[in-house]
């Protein structure tokens, strides 16, 4: 057998190899319950593939996170969407993004324009700020039936990414969801990750806290410090 033909039976032994360890990385995952998503990964030589889709956007960034320790950011193409197609037309998830974005006092959404295609929402057009682009991003997520979100807004005036902005996006955010209280909450960033810290007095607002968080683009992992106190809250926040 010639070198090349070496070489060519050598790389399906490759990429068996490289699906198995993903396989056992997204298997011992303690975050992710692979039977209640439909994950399907594609091995080509060193690059891989994600589609299908899972119940919670934080489930999507972990898997490609996971992907990525094993053969680097740049080598994984993800087209995981979040929840199952069909949850609403395409048609009223449009108009609903629409209608948060025109009614939401950050933004001015006279020149963003709005199509979702199977239940993926592209925002174009231009605002003044990166936080309104980045803050416009997020709403879209808080739509029912919204599977990604696709962000090619352009920024009038330009300014570099950094931590401080995110976290100012993220209390944004908080601020305008109805479950949480952005006083009892604190926001750290570093590097794109986040850690929130503070006390609320219930699971669901402990957990939209967290969801607002990775729903801000940029954001690349969140930690979740948040304690649950019925009732209570921790010295030195909220006031």
């Amino acid at each position: 057998m010639g070198r090349q033909s070496r070489r060519a039976s050598a790389a399906p032994d490759e990429a068996r190899s490289l699906a198995a360890r993903i396989r056992a990385r997204l298997t011992v995952d303690p975050r992710l319950d692979l039977r209640a998503m439909r994950v399907r990964v594609r091995v080509r030589d060193d690059r891989v593939g994600l589609t299908g889709w899972v119940n919670r956007l934080a489930e999507k960034r972990w898997i490609e996170a996971d992907l990525a320790d094993i053969v680097g950011a740049g080598q994984v193409r993800s087209c995981l969407v979040v929840g199952p197609p069909g949850m609403r037309s395409d048609q009223e998830i449009s108009a609903a993004v629409r209608d948060a974005l025109a009614e939401d006092r950050w933004i001015d959404a006279t020149a963003i324009r709005v199509k979702t295609v199977n239940g993926v929402v592209r925002l174009d057009g231009i605002v003044g700020t990166l936080l309104q682009r980045k803050f416009a991003g997020a709403l879209c997520w808080w739509i029912r039936g919204v599977r990604e979100v696709s962000n090619h807004l352009s920024v009038l005036y330009p300014e570099p990414e950094n931590d401080e902005l995110l976290g100012e996006v993220i209390q944004a955010v908080m601020e305008k969801d109805p479950l949480v209280d952005r006083s009892e909450i604190l926001v750290l960033v570093h590097d794109g990750v986040v850690t929130l810290a503070g006390t609320v007095g219930g699971e669901d607002a402990r957990a939209a806290a967290e969801n607002d968080a990775w729903i801000v683009e940029g954001v690349r992992a969140v930690t979740n410090e948040i304690e649950v106190v019925p009732g209570g809250r921790i010295d030195g926040l909220g006031g």
